[in-house]
């Protein structure tokens, strides 16, 4: 796979550049050597992150408190308190998952996961271009490996601002990804979909106005990406929803592949995205602490509603 980014041969020569190229990978090092390991292993050294995690994330975990009550107000303060427990346990252990997911050597069995429904993404494949419709789960980036053992495709991302960790995450994906696409690169994304194609996409961020319409999702009025159409549209593509759960007991991650959408994209924007949205919102109930809570999901609010991070 040919690398997406290419950085300044002049900024790379920069002695602060190149200190910090070198910090970098040797901080990488024993991460990428733990990826080799048993993926339990791998979660066993990890996890311990997760209270340091908290503590240098304050910001973001005052984000996942307050995410937890917009979307859980029938909770009492203590079973949101033991979500958000689970979450950072979630999110360390993703940090070697991820290690795994990029470094592992050969093929992932069944001991580390499955993919689930793969007869709906023959059926839908069979029509053309697939667009497979996910969300930011903890497991996300091991489901990845997963499914590129039984599914071929590209994926839809921001790079990173730090090269290294860019041209590390690069190479790791290039095992079970086919390439990657910037999401800004909307003439390749329609080209490789109306080509018969395969993208793996997770929009569940909130892109702001220019780029979103407000859609339901637990009930509030959210920004929700309005790529996920005209994806689906321009790319002549099935919409096919895919979500990665992790049994908290074993460890093994399930790739669940669901039918695809029928009549997709409609005459109605709204109803469609809010299609996506209740698809999401019924496997984020079932599981809360595996999602991706650090985002501020509902930072864009319809004219004269305040801000939901700031009282």
């Amino acid at each position: 796979m040919k690398p997406l980014l290419k950085h300044s041969p002049d900024a790379a020569r920069r002695p602060g550049a190149r200190i910090g190229a070198l910090v970098t990978r040797a901080l990488l090092a024993p991460l990428m050597w733990l990826g080799r390991c048993r993926l339990s292993a791998v979660r066993r050294v990890t996890r311990p992150l997760a209270w340091p995690m908290r503590l240098a994330m304050r910001r973001r975990v005052a984000v996942v408190r307050r995410n937890l009550e917009l979307c859980f107000p029938e909770l009492g303060a203590h079973d949101r308190a033991q979500i958000e427990h689970a979450h950072f346990l979630h999110l360390a252990e993703a940090v070697g998952e991820i290690s795994y997911a990029w470094n592992h050597r050969g093929p992932v069995d069944e001991s580390v996961g499955t993919v689930q429904g793969l007869e709906h993404y023959a059926a839908a494949r069979a029509d053309g271009g697939v667009l497979l419709l996910t969300a930011h789960v903890t497991c996300l980036e091991l489901a990845a490996r997963i499914l590129g053992g039984h599914v071929r495709g590209h994926g839809l991302y921001r790079p990173l601002r730090n090269p290294v960790l860019e041209a590390l995450q690069q190479r790791g994906r290039s095992s079970y990804a086919d390439g990657m696409f910037m999401r800004d690169d909307l003439r390749g994304i329609v080209r490789h979909l109306r080509s018969g194609g395969v993208l793996w996409y997770a929009p569940d961020q909130d892109l702001g106005p220019d780029r979103c319409e407000f859609a339901p999702f637990f009930g509030i009025e959210t920004a929700t990406a309005r790529a996920i159409i005209d994806l689906a549209r321009l790319g002549r593509a099935r919409v096919v929803p895919m979500y990665p759960l992790k049994d908290p007991l074993s460890g093994r991650i399930a790739v669940c592949l669901e039918p695809a959408f029928d009549d997709f994209p409609s005459a109605d924007p709204v109803a469609d995205l809010a299609r996506y949205n209740a698809f999401l919102e019924r496997w984020v109930r079932a599981h809360p602490a595996q999602y991706w809570w650090l985002h501020r999901r509902f930072k864009t609010r319809p004219e004269g509603q305040p801000d939901r991070y700031h009282s």
